[in-house]
Parts: C-alpha cells; structure tokens; sequence
C-alpha cells in the first residue's frame, strides 16, 4: 500500500505542474489588445480602435441596436434591445480574443491585436 500511495502522490504532484504551467503561459499569450472588430451575420461591420474613445450604434439582425461604447481602452455594450441582455453583462473586454457576443442580434464584439487581425466567428 506504501508504494501505491506515493505513485498517487508523485503522479498528484506532476499533473499540478503541469497544469501551472499551462495556466501561466495562457495568462502571458494574452494581450492588450489594440481594435475591436464588430460583425454582424459575419460581415465586419466596424473596426474600432481603442485608443480612441468613441459611441457607435450598431444595427444588428432582428431589428435589434446596441449602443456600443470605446472608453480608456476597453469596449462594451452599454444598451441592447436584446431580451436577454447577455451582452450588456459581459461588462468591460480589454485583452485580444475576447469578445462579447449578442446571439439574437447575430452581433460580435472581438478584440484584435492589429487593425486587419480578425479571426472568424460565425453564429
């Protein structure tokens, strides 16, 4: 039973290595991100850069509008007429490859690296 346990504990000890060392290189691949690409049904609708604090109303499917808001490098959908209003929760992305996605107004909010960075998401 002794050695049963210390293969349990060595085999413990390796798999929480690992996994720190995954959570850190995952944590450090990420970065501030320099634009927001908006698509709507897929189509890039606007490429906002985030240094520049703006408002912008999006029309998206099914006659719904956020009202989309760029301030000190963040972007976030301050309004939406979506019932659900998930995209409003999302609150504040700043990093790439986050994004904020409203599914009833086939809308996408997406953080890229560089103008031009977009990576395809399609709902």
């Amino acid at each position: 039973m002794e050695k049963r346990q210390r293969i349990f504990w060595i085999i413990l000890i390796i798999l929480l290595v690992v996994c720190g060392i995954w959570i850190v290189i995952s944590r450090l691949s990420v970065g501030e991100g320099n634009y927001a690409v908006i698509k709507v049904d897929g189509e890039i609708i606007r490429q906002l850069p985030l240094a520049e604090d703006t408002v912008v109303m999006i029309d998206g499917k099914n006659n719904i509008r956020l009202k989309v808001i760029v301030d000190k490098g963040s972007i976030f959908v301050e309004h939406s007429d979506c019932p659900d209003k998930i995209c409003e929760q999302k609150g504040r992305i700043t990093k790439t490859n986050e994004n904020i996605i409203c599914l009833p107004a086939r809308t996408v909010i997406e953080i890229q690296g560089t103008e031009g960075d977009t990576v395809d998401v399609v709902i």
